[in-house]
């Protein structure tokens, strides 16, 4: 059992527990620590809903819907690439010096990804590149930084830079390659003749921010009716 383990208790009640663990810890920090605090519970949103799963998907059409040729897929993979990266640069650094100012939210957040994981990742130092890039591209940053911190017991940025830095650019050539497959085949839907039509369609529906907006508001009432079907029954 880990220190965070042994702090967040039962993790059947980890969804309540983060949000009065998150609530205590802003109670009792200044103003600065309060959007520090803030920050890294948007991550956790961010990352461990589906909201990281529409924006990417939609910035990447988008592209590929007003570029053509080559240097569509050229720039889907560097835009997949800088974007992902850049993002996921600030998750593990910001929830990294967050998880390690507020221990509590720390734990819960612990107890919250826990219930998630069957078995419990190890060290990322000991993680072959495969293992990594599953863990990273599932689920992100922050949960990577929060993982290390149960199973090494090391807090701070400094102690995990090397490992948010190795993530997100893992997951930036992932997101890169996945983009440049789809241009890729987006480039060819174009060029055959009898696949154009539905080609142009299905990027300019993929391509409407409203349809992603549709798809987040889904997952979430999705999730949310899963939460509660057990006590329902």
């Amino acid at each position: 059992m880990t220190d965070l383990d042994a702090a967040s208790g039962d993790r059947e009640s980890a969804p309540r527990g983060l949000r009065s663990s998150v609530a205590l810890d802003f109670r009792e920090s200044t103003w600065w620590q309060r959007g520090l605090l803030v920050a890294t519970v948007v991550w956790i949103a961010y990352e461990w809903t589906a909201g990281n799963e529409t924006l990417t998907p939609w910035l990447l059409v988008s592209v590929i819907d007003n570029t053509s040729g080559w240097s569509s897929i050229v720039l889907t993979a560097l835009v997949g690439f800088g974007f992902t990266t850049a993002q996921q640069l600030t998750s593990g650094f910001m929830t990294s010096a967050g998880f390690s100012a507020f221990p509590r939210t720390a734990a819960s957040a612990w107890s919250m990804l826990r219930s998630r994981l069957d078995p419990v990742p190890g060290r990322w130092t000991s993680m072959g590149w495969l293992a990594r890039g599953l863990m990273v591209f599932a689920l992100g940053t922050t949960a990577v930084v929060l993982i290390q911190i149960a199973v090494t017991g090391e807090v701070g940025v400094r102690r995990h830079r090397r490992t948010v830095v190795e993530a997100a650019v893992l997951c930036g050539v992932l997101v890169g390659a996945l983009g440049a497959i789809v241009a890729t085949s987006a480039w060819i839907g174009r060029r055959v003749e009898w696949l154009e039509p539905g080609t142009e369609w299905l990027l300019r529906v993929l391509s409407n921010p409203l349809f992603w907006i549709g798809v987040l508001i889904c997952l979430l009432l999705a999730s949310r009716l899963r939460r509660r079907s057990p006590t329902a029954a």
